[in-house]
């Protein structure tokens, strides 16, 4: 029987990861972000800070918790919200130093991850992978703080809206749908640059967009029941004791990079199919075009 097409890229997608450890390398993704999340956040917030923007810090936090399970919000929050309190120039530039390290290190683990997907060897320099990495992170971390101050301006311009449409400015229901769509309009966006930035091979936005969407989709269908399943039927404290929030953190990130690599899959096997490419489920050997699914 001839499975329809969305079925048999699925069905591609998820021989892909299988061929390439696509489970096991999510572990080591999960991993290297968990190493480079606090170093990161603690200069996010110090930036914003150091130009006097300390709410910015406390609407990232606010943002992450529609999506993040809440035991991840209590382990992340006392760490930056204690940055907020007492930042100075000498924590900034320590900050700089680290965080850009460890957060190239997390950019460095998609990448790989990118090109395991679309069977690219990297023939970039050592070096000019590093400075992509670093760019990345700066870029991320403008685009973090211009996103989280127009959060905050966000009821204003409600209100505004709310005059002009003749409606109750007090409703804010409308408000923080498009709060929530905002986010997921950045994640999306930020998934495609990664998708057309990271691996060596030359994708056009159409080619990524499927498997960004489904990343996105994916995503938030993944928090909203990892959020309920960690909130209401596990309690990873009474299992782990202080450990429990660095466990549901680690396991957020390990479903989060299944979802990317997944999504990598998912063009991938669209390409093959498009073009009738043979699969090669081994890694070394395959060319800078993607040559299975």
């Amino acid at each position: 029987m001839t499975l329809p097409t969305p079925l048999t890229i699925v069905w591609k997608a998820m021989n892909g990861m299988s061929d390439r450890n696509g489970l096991e390398f999510s572990g080591y993704i999960a991993f290297t972000i968990l190493l480079a999340l606090f170093p990161f956040l603690i200069f996010l917030v110090s930036v914003a800070g150091f130009f006097g923007q300390t709410r910015i810090g406390e609407e990232f936090v606010a943002t992450m918790s529609l999506f993040a399970p809440r035991d991840m919000i209590a382990t992340l929050q006392p760490a930056i919200l204690q940055v907020i309190q007492n930042r100075s120039g000498r924590l900034l530039t320590i900050g700089l130093l680290f965080a850009l390290f460890s957060a190239a290190s997390g950019v460095s683990a998609l990448r790989l991850a990118l090109n395991m997907s679309y069977g690219a060897i990297e023939t970039r320099s050592y070096l000019l992978q590093k400075l992509e990495d670093i760019l990345i992170v700066l870029v991320g971390t403008v685009v973090m703080i211009i996103a989280s101050a127009a959060i905050i301006l966000g009821p204003w311009i409600w209100k505004v809206v709310a005059w002009f449409v003749f409606v109750d400015s007090a409703d804010t229901r409308w408000w923080h749908l498009a709060r929530y769509g905002f986010t997921l309009v950045i994640l999306g966006a930020s998934v495609v640059a990664l998708h057309r930035i990271l691996p060596n091979a030359r994708l056009t936005i159409a080619q990524i967009l499927p498997g960004a969407l489904t990343t996105t989709i994916l995503w938030v269908v993944a928090a909203t029941l990892l959020t309920v399943y960690f909130g209401e039927f596990n309690n990873y404290a009474s299992t782990y004791g202080d450990l429990g929030g660095v466990i549901v953190t680690l396991m957020f990130f390990y479903v989060s990079a299944i979802i990317f690599i997944f999504g990598g899959e998912v063009n991938a096997a669209l390409l093959v199919h498009a073009k009738g490419l043979t699969p090669t489920p081994n890694p070394e050997l395959r060319s800078s075009t993607p040559q299975s699914a």
